[in-house]
């Protein structure tokens, strides 16, 4: 692979209006891996808790009554661990139909999509409405897939094999979006009642002591109204109720991984996108499941040098505040434990200011 050319990336960034929309792909990559460890720690401590409180009534079934206090709170604790698995994976479902939107419509405008009004609900509902009705080569544009013949360095035979694992890569990328979309049309109601109100029922259990299982399940209320024939709009009740068990934990550690995963290429992709100057790359990452199309892969990527794998990372100097401010922000900070500045000092003038260098590394 071709040395990237720091100070060449750099020029095309200011020269193309992407220098902001590169540094805010750079602080999201970072800022996606520290979520995905809060969320993979919450996949975990699922998945233990629950096989310690399936360890221990195995060996006491007798102990797991609804007079024992203990029991019951350990299954709260673990159901209250399942809601907030289902919170984190809504919210990166969130981010990724942000970034999806604002990436196909104006990528330009992605560094500023930082308020409410940036993106409505409705639009919110369109874009995950467009993830379910995506085809092949809507993959291929949105990912940033290349067109295999303009890598001259390739034979034809080279070019229809790398076409071939694209196209791969794009069904199964297709097929993790439907996951995903079928996931969040099951618990978007859940997700939404857990974060505005506490009408969620949690340590209810059973056990069946022939066969030593644990049945449990975590129980969320709802009301909607619906119109009658009559014309009156009356309210009807129903319940949500999720099982706390070991499929459900591989269903929802499945989902996260999914949901992560295409975030996390797609804005790796953008960035490479802009590290080659809008031409064709071959991804860093892509999936494929054939070992064969693995070293075909490798033995290609290997043999193209008409782009670019840069390494790309982040890090932000900030100047300290003068001894006024400074006096001030940390009163407050004391008092209030946050400080409001009246400045963006995270800005791309504010950046370019005190000069931005892209080194090798």
């Amino acid at each position: 692979m071709s040395k990237s050319d720091p100070k060449r990336v750099l020029n095309y960034l200011i020269k193309n209006d992407y220098l902001e929309v590169g540094l805010f792909l750079i602080t999201s990559l970072d800022a996606l891996r520290n979520r995905g460890r809060l969320l993979r720690e919450d996949l975990d401590n699922l998945k233990r808790d629950l096989k310690e409180l399936c360890d221990k009534i195995t060996e006491n079934p007798d102990a797991a009554v609804p007079e024992n206090l203990d029991i019951s709170q350990l299954f709260k604790d673990l159901h209250y661990v399942e809601l907030e698995v289902i919170q984190r994976i809504n919210i990166l479902m969130e981010l990724l139909a942000v970034y999806y939107h604002f990436m196909r419509k104006n990528l330009r405008a992605l560094p500023k999509a930082i308020g409410a009004g940036d993106i409505t609900p409705k639009e919110l509902r369109e874009e995950f409405d467009y993830f379910s009705k995506q085809d092949v080569n809507d993959i291929f544009q949105n990912f940033k897939y290349p067109d295999s013949t303009s890598f001259n360095e390739l034979s034809s035979k080279e070019q229809t094999i790398l076409k071939d694992i694209l196209t791969k890569s794009a069904k199964i990328t297709l097929e993790r979006f439907r996951k995903i979309c079928q996931f969040r049309q099951n618990f978007l109601t859940v997700y939404n009642k857990y974060k505005h109100t506490l009408s969620e029922t949690t340590g209810i259990f059973g056990i069946d002591k022939e066969k030593r299982l644990v049945q449990s399940h975590v129980f969320v209320r709802h009301k909607e109204f619906s119109k009658k024939s009559t014309g009156t709009v009356k309210p009807e009740y129903c319940t949500y109720v999720i099982p706390v068990d070991f499929d459900t934990f591989e269903y929802f550690d499945d989902i996260a991984r999914n949901v992560w995963t295409l975030l996390q290429f797609l804005l790796q992709n953008t960035l490479l996108f802009l590290a080659n100057e809008e031409k064709d790359f071959i991804p860093r990452q892509l999936f494929v499941e054939d070992e064969n199309y693995k070293e075909n892969l490798r033995k290609i990527s290997d043999k193209v040098t008409a782009y670019v794998m840069a390494d790309i990372r982040g890090m932000t100097i900030l100047k300290a505040p003068d001894p006024k401010n400074a006096e001030k922000m940390n009163e407050c900070l004391k008092t209030q434990h946050i400080y409001r500045m009246n400045k963006d000092i995270l800005d791309l003038e504010s950046i370019i200011k005190e000069g931005v260098t892209i080194s090798r590394e």
